[in-house]
């Protein structure tokens, strides 16, 4: 392992060495350090450690890969040194490695999976062998081989209480040093308080021995845990931001054939195909000799933009049409588009209302139980001791918050990432929640319902061959919307070459061809904005007209909302003509329908209609998607739409409007199930277990197998 300094006690005083700095540090201050963080286990731990950012003005800025486990610092000099945020970081139980690399940050994670894994191997060995001793036990021995199996129980298990379950008890008691309750504490003090029990009822002779059932408690715990970071890592690793582009593969070129190849084994410097309407995986170099790209991921703007051979095309960007031949010159990981969703999705992880609601119910289901354990225990002690022990140890077993500690993150998780897969790009969980409270969907019209590139109304028929050649030769460069539906509408074999070619933005283009003047502008006599005519030395020789064509599944998702009981409305700034045409054909009332109406009129009806949803443009709708109880954005830039909005479509089609509907309802009728069973579980068997109905050992499997049947149906549920 290179480049890694592991740091091995609490003396960070290292890290202000001038040669230290000046290896580690990077930004022009050199007052920039990343750390890989040990110890995060959840969004709850990034909170907690980004909180310090504002507890501490020295921290100018404290940001948390949750998938990398890295965290990336900016000290202000003049009051914190790095060896102060060190400090500030192993004082809240978690350990901080400087690191200078992704790939250092790469090798401590890899090297802790190992060491989890080796934690899980051993708890599997110790676990599986204590319980076959015990079946000893069950099918009748007894004397001297019974006590040799019994013993042999008590050796192996002396692994299991040290050295398997010492994440609980650091855990632990890092939580109580914060004068927090954590979900570790009953592990903890189950796993400890079982084996002095059972090692004294060894002593005495007695048969209620629990080294097998805590073993095997002990062993599901890991494996439920481990699971969920899997989960969680998987959703937050770099090669699943394809995903949110609806792209896991691309053509790679070999030789002089191409093949489909998975995004995560596109590397720097491989040449890639793109194809009509497919998007760039990364920042790459044209090989073609020219390519029109839409850059509405990037930006927000409609119009193409026109990219000759050699030029830079950033990831995101969404070939217009045909095929382009370009290099890989970074990954979309490393691409300022990608951070842009890799942040959108440590956001969605880490600022979670309702996985702190759930943390903050198990934390007082917790409180609650351990209270009413030391009363018992307490009141009961003078009736007998043995069993004062016995059934609050019970209790103390019994006592899982796991559907909220567990159950909870890894159903939003799982959500999330079936939300990814269907090109919704959402900025918090929180969102699922919300989605639930709405009544009314108000939509925007232009770029919403319908599609943001033009189509050519008139049949290519009936212009003639010489006149589509003309058109084309005078909008051959042009990156206008009208240009681009000529391109697609109309064909010619070649190009006449002209001359004293001029654009005029806004307005239209000419240009000279064998000595005859030809212009393509508005038409003087159409009333309609979205027209055009080919003029012949002044004289008018042909009339055009466009249209913006509905969006895929439009129509259907309309009826489908419709069925499940909302209220829709349709809003537009266009003329109310043109309004009312598109809503018949929708099937919009005219109570529904709301034309000739600014962003600060939308925004007001959003505001007069609570618990609704708002679905339009992420930047000229900002105002009524930022009063919205749900926003949607289905086009422009995504930074930019992302300050505005909860949601981003990555699709052309509505259709993510009822996946987001359906994802919400299944991720929150999950989680309220999870809840109730958990209550119901504590509160019976926290009752059988005082009423002496329980014993530690029946415990000790009821509270695994409790646990386990709660994240095993959350899993299955997740995958429908």
């Amino acid at each position: 392992m290179q480049n890694l300094d592991v740091v091995s006690s609490n003396d960070f005083s290292f890290l202000d060495q001038p040669e230290f700095v000046d290896r580690y540090a990077t930004g022009p201050q050199k007052n920039h350090i990343q750390f890989y963080v040990g110890g995060i286990r959840c969004g709850k731990c990034v909170r907690k450690l980004e909180d310090l950012s504002i507890a501490n003005p020295g921290i100018k800025q404290f940001r948390v890969d949750m998938g990398k486990n890295l965290a990336d610092v900016e000290v202000d000099f003049s009051i914190f040194k790095f060896s102060t945020v060190a400090d500030l970081i192993s004082q809240m139980g978690f350990h901080p490695t400087p690191v200078m690399t992704d790939t250092s940050a790469d090798d401590i994670l890899n090297s802790e999976d190992r060491s989890e894994l080796i934690r899980l191997a051993v708890a599997a060995v110790c676990a599986g062998n204590i319980m076959t001793y015990s079946f000893a036990s069950y099918f009748g021995v007894t004397g001297d081989l019974q006590s040799v199996f019994v013993w042999l129980s008590f050796l192996l298990y002396l692994p299991v209480v040290s050295y398997v379950a010492w994440p609980f008890y650091v855990g632990a008691w890092n939580s109580l040093r914060q004068k927090q309750v954590s979900i570790d504490l009953p592990m903890a003090v189950a796993s400890f308080a079982g084996f002095v029990f059972s090692t004294m009822q060894l002593l005495r002779g007695k048969d209620d021995i629990y080294f097998d059932s805590l073993s095997g408690f002990l062993f599901l715990i890991l494996v439920s845990r481990w699971a969920q970071r899997r989960l969680q890592r998987r959703f937050l690793k770099s090669d699943s931001l394809g995903e949110a582009l609806q792209l896991q593969r691309v053509r790679k070129v070999q030789n002089d054939s191409w093949a489909w190849t998975p995004l995560d084994l596109i590397k720097v410097d491989d040449r890639i195909i793109i194809g009509d309407a497919e998007t760039l995986p990364g920042d790459a170099v044209l090989l073609s000799d020219k390519a029109y790209f839409g850059m509405a991921w990037l930006s927000g703007e409609v119009k193409a933009k026109t990219f000759l051979k050699g030029a830079t095309v950033p990831a995101g960007a969404r070939l217009v049409s045909g095929t382009a031949e370009l290099r890989v010159t970074q990954l979309l990981s490393q691409t300022s588009f990608g951070q842009i969703l890799q942040e959108v999705q440590r956001f969605s992880l880490t600022k979670n209302r309702i996985v702190s609601m759930a943390d903050r119910w198990a934390q007082w289901l917790l409180v609650i139980v351990f209270s009413i354990g030391l009363i018992f225990l307490a009141a009961y002690w003078f009736v007998s001791p043995e069993e004062a022990i016995r059934r609050s140890l019970a209790l103390i077993i019994l006592a899982c918050p796991c559907a909220m500690a567990f159950g909870t993150p890894l159903a939003l998780t799982s959500a999330l990432r079936k939300a990814q897969r269907k090109g919704l790009v959402i900025r918090s969980a929180n969102v699922f929640e919300r989605v639930q409270e709405v009544k009314s969907i108000f939509f925007d019209k232009t770029g919403t319902l319908t599609e943001t590139e033009l189509s050519l109304n008139e049949s290519p028929a009936l212009i003639s061959a010489h006149q589509q050649k003309v058109i084309l030769s005078l909008e051959n460069e042009s990156s206008h919307p009208m240009a681009f539906a000529f391109r697609k509408s109309f064909s010619a074999s070649s190009l006449y070459t002209v001359q004293a070619l001029v654009e005029f933005p806004g307005r239209g283009v000419s240009g000279l061809i064998d000595g005859v003047t030809y212009e393509i502008r508005k038409d003087d006599t159409a009333h309609s904005e979205m027209s055009c005519a080919l003029y012949t030395d002044g004289k008018l020789s042909a009339r055009f007209s466009f249209s913006a064509q509905l969006k895929p599944d439009c129509v259907e998702t309309l009826r489908i909302l419709r069925q499940k009981g909302y209220k829709l409305a349709l809003l537009s700034g266009d003329k109310k003509e043109v309004v009312s045409r598109l809503a018949t054909q929708l099937g919009f009332s005219d109570q529904e329908v709301f034309a000739e109406v600014s962003p600060a009129q939308k925004a007001q009806l959003i505001v007069d209609h609570p618990g609704s949803m708002m679905v339009g443009d992420g930047i000229n709708d900002s105002l009524a998607l930022i009063k919205s109880h749900v926003s949607v954005a289905s086009s422009g830039g995504v930074e930019a739409a992302m300050r505005s909005s909860q949601v981003y479509l990555t699709t052309p089609s509505l259709r993510g409007i009822t996946d987001l509907l359906t994802i919400s309802k299944e991720a929150i009728g999950l989680i309220r199930q999870n809840l109730t069973i958990s209550v119901i579980y504590n509160i019976a068997t926290g009752t059988f277990a005082l009423m002496g109905l329980v014993n530690p050992f029946v415990a000790a499997v009821l509270m695994p197998i409790s646990s386990g049947f709660i994240l095993l149906s959350t899993w299955l549920r997740s995958r429908k």
